[in-house]
This record gives structure tokens, C-alpha cells and sequence, in this order.
């Protein structure tokens, strides 16, 4: 395969990764009205860890570093937690 079909391919799984992580963001607004609701703190460390977890086991059977995907799951979480101390910040 020429180099330009591969990067082309590496720029279509790049667009696709960019639209899941929109994705995963707008999530943080349910996720903020369902922990409102419930009276639940943003940072929930267990939910974190298990997120964590599930991404290091995902990335160990699929022969990845697991330290690396779990840094990216870390920043997703990260945005996540962003986005609903926003919407908190917007409710006063």
C-alpha cells in the first residue's frame, strides 16, 4: 500500500475518533443531569478507576501499551469532568 493510501486511512480513523469524542462530551450533559438528580458528586473516583480499568484490560487483549491507552481514557475523563463542572458553574 503507497504511503499516501495509509495516511489517508490513519486520517478517516482520526476523523472517526474526533466524532466518538464529541460524542463521549455531549454524554457528560446526561451524565450531569442524572448525578444532579441524584444528588451525586461529579468526581466519582469508582467510576473513574472502573473506566480505567476496562480500557487498560481492553487494550491488554488487543496487544497495546496499556499505560498510554490509559492516559488518553485519563484526558477523556478528564473532559468529561470539565464539561459537567461547566454545566454545574452555569446552574449557580
Amino acid at each position: 500500500m503507497e504511503l499516501s493510501a495509509v495516511r489517508e486511512k490513519i486520517r478517516m480513523i482520526d476523523e472517526k475518533i474526533a466524532e466518538l469524542i464529541k460524542e463521549r462530551t455531549q454524554l457528560a450533559v446526561d451524565v450531569f443531569n442524572a448525578k444532579r438528580d441524584k444528588n451525586i458528586d461529579i468526581i466519582d473516583n469508582q467510576q473513574i478507576e472502573e473506566v480505567l480499568k476496562r480500557a487498560e484490560a481492553f487494550a491488554v487483549s488487543n496487544g497495546l501499551n496499556p499505560e498510554p491507552v490509559r492516559q488518553i481514557f485519563r484526558i477523556l475523563i478528564d473532559m468529561n469532568i470539565e464539561e459537567q463542572q461547566r454545566l454545574m458553574e452555569k446552574e449557580g
